[in-house]
């Protein structure tokens, strides 16, 4: 009888043991097979992680296009995986438009424990470039930066320096001019006569306007305060008035359109946000999508690539911008081809 029992008991256990499931050998042990109407995940892989990294901005000055192109290029950091709080830590400085101030900010930055520079302006690149020797430098609104010093070659700039050139068409904003004042002779320009990308454009301005029968009358300036004044006395001399993309000169754009409307005359731009204030019209560039173009160069960088052999990045694409309040103020008018030209632009948004 107990061995009767004691061979049962024997084929109950082998029976258990053969339903029992398989189990799957693995390096660490012994794993589970995964249930029925499941599938094994490969996301339980972290992915890469972004090492954290400090950057440091330098702006000469704060005025809306400036500032549009530095919240562009965090942008791009942003969706480049580098994000404030996180893995990036950002130190920025604004020079209030002086160029000594400018100098000491690349100084400290110099002594800091920095991934990357981002030097936003001619004034505040050059600084920069002259004082840091051991980190990246990625620029931006830079219109010439050849004519700057800043790079050897567009193509292939050298030494730790890349960026992106904020450079207008300037034939066409003369060219926009006559569109608005076809019996117009003389144009107005007060420009910074210690910035050498504005005195880069003063010449190119000079020469486009040669060639379309204009004639350029220039006033230098070395500080904002003197803007009216110029206006003022460049007024009873000129048909209209062309601001360029000079920092000095467009951080004073409320005073100089304050004056300018005064003496009845139009004041054109060379970027958008100039447009906004009161100016009639600009072909611009977009400030905020340029900066994030810049982000994607100082991303690059961040990821390892060397900036001296990363291009110079020269936008190109313009869009046609006009104040109508200011127009209609100046007694001025949109022809059919600008009013063509402006409705090509808005079904393309759509």
């Amino acid at each position: 009888m107990r061995k009767s029992v004691f061979l049962l008991l024997l084929v109950v256990v082998m029976v258990v043991a053969g339903c029992s499931g398989p189990r799957q050998q693995t390096t660490t042990g012994v794993q589970d097979t995964p249930s029925e109407g499941t599938t094994p995940s490969n996301n339980d892989q972290p992915s890469p992680q972004l090492k954290a990294v400090s950057i440091g901005i330098t702006q000469i000055i704060e005025h809306p296009s400036l500032d549009a192109i530095r919240e562009g290029i965090v942008q791009a950091l942003n969706d480049a995986g580098y994000e404030s709080g996180k893995n990036l830590t950002v130190d920025y400085e604004n020079a209030q438009g002086d160029r000594t101030i400018a100098t000491d900010i690349a100084h400290k930055f110099a002594g800091k424990n920095l991934d990357l520079i981002i030097a936003i302006t001619t004034p505040s690149a050059q600084a920069v470039q002259e004082v840091v020797q051991d980190k990246p430098i990625v620029f931006a609104a830079v219109s010439d930066p050849l004519a700057a010093g800043l790079v050897e070659d567009l193509a292939h700039p050298g030494g730790h320096i890349t960026g992106s050139s904020d450079q207008t068409p300037i034939d066409q904003e003369i060219a926009l001019i006559l569109k608005f004042l076809p019996e117009a002779k003389t144009i107005g320009i007060v420009y910074n006569s210690g910035e050498v990308n504005a005195e880069a454009q003063l010449k190119q301005a000079e020469k486009a306007a040669t060639a379309q029968g204009l004639k350029i009358i220039a006033r230098g300036i070395s500080q904002s305060s003197e803007v009216p004044l110029a206006v003022d006395a460049l007024g009873p001399q000129v048909d209209a008035f062309l601001t360029l993309n000079d920092n000095l000169v467009v951080g004073a754009m409320d005073h100089y359109l304050e004056r300018a409307n005064s003496l009845k005359k139009p004041v054109f731009a060379s970027d958008p946000d100039s447009v906004d204030k009161g100016a009639v019209a600009t072909y611009g560039i977009d400030q905020y999508k340029l900066g994030q173009r810049t982000g994607e160069l100082a991303v690059r960088v961040l990821n390892g690539e060397d900036p001296g052999t990363i291009p110079v990045l020269i936008v190109q694409d313009t869009f046609l911008k006009v104040n109508e309040a200011a127009i209609e103020a100046l007694g001025l008018h949109l022809t059919d081809a600008l009013k063509q030209e402006l409705a090509a632009q808005n079904q393309d948004k759509k």
